[in-house]
């Protein structure tokens, strides 16, 4: 039974690490599955970053192959994000089962509703320039609190905030910072799940092989693949691992 879920653990790595390049909120499908695989929320929290590191590292490369990552952007952008990630994963590793799926549940139906939406059609390109840099600063240390608590969909409140404050940034691009951001405030608001024994590191290896291989796959193809289709998929499998989590 055990090798079973491992198996399927993989198979779900491979499709939410090549979602995450490509899209966003893989882990909206990753962090249920391993809840429902038996392992505590904290614990499913803990390991589904080290499998986003890894990811993230194979999808990094071929954003550099293809010229898409600003590095220097990126890291300026990193740094409110990664103090911010920290306080929020301190949050994240004291909190009950309970409370963490309700919250997790929520913001699932959340992340649908605003892929259906769209908002971003609505306030793109709306913002002062002159305001729009320390606004910016401001809604990444948001995303940083977010991601260091939950992470789950951070990519596309990442890419949300991305295209309200630069709205003629390339697709690529975007998806090259967005990678680059989550990769180092992960890298280290993770230690704090690991020195409080919050991985399992069973779970963590596989998926971690599986969601290279997708982020790698996806990388590859985020700034060329449509993903509509890819949108109404996530958005029935989000809503159903919501109400799964909340009727728990």
């Amino acid at each position: 039974m055990e090798i079973l879920s491992l198996i399927a653990i993989f198979l779900v790595g491979i499709i939410v690490g090549f979602i995450n390049i490509v899209s966003a909120g893989g882990s909206m499908l990753t962090l249920p599955m391993l809840i429902f695989f038996g392992l505590p929320s904290n614990v499913a929290n803990g390991t589904n970053r080290i499998a986003i590191l890894f990811q993230n590292g194979f999808a990094l490369y071929q954003f550099q192959k293809n010229g898409h990552l600003n590095w220097k952007f990126g890291l300026l952008l990193a740094i409110p994000t990664t103090i911010a990630s920290i306080y929020g994963a301190r949050f994240a590793v004291n909190i009950a089962d309970d409370t963490f799926d309700t919250l997790l549940a929520v913001f699932m139906v959340i992340f649908a509703v605003l892929l259906i939406i769209k908002p971003q059609r609505y306030i793109k390109g709306k913002f002062n320039p002159k305001v729009a840099i320390p606004l910016l600063g401001v809604a990444f240390i948001l995303i940083g609190l977010y991601g260091g608590a939950l992470q789950a969909g951070v990519g596309f409140f990442i890419s949300l905030t991305l295209l309200m404050f630069i709205p003629n940034i390339p697709m690529g691009e975007m998806h090259g910072l967005k990678t680059l951001v989550v990769t180092i405030y992960i890298s280290v608001s993770t230690f704090v799940f690991i020195f409080n024994d919050l991985i399992s590191w069973k779970f963590a290896i596989v998926l971690s092989i599986g969601s290279a291989i997708g982020g790698s796959i996806g990388g590859r193809y985020a700034s060329t693949l449509p993903d509509k289709l890819l949108e109404k998929i996530l958005i029935i499998a989000i809503i159903f691992f919501a109400v799964i989590l909340l009727v728990r």
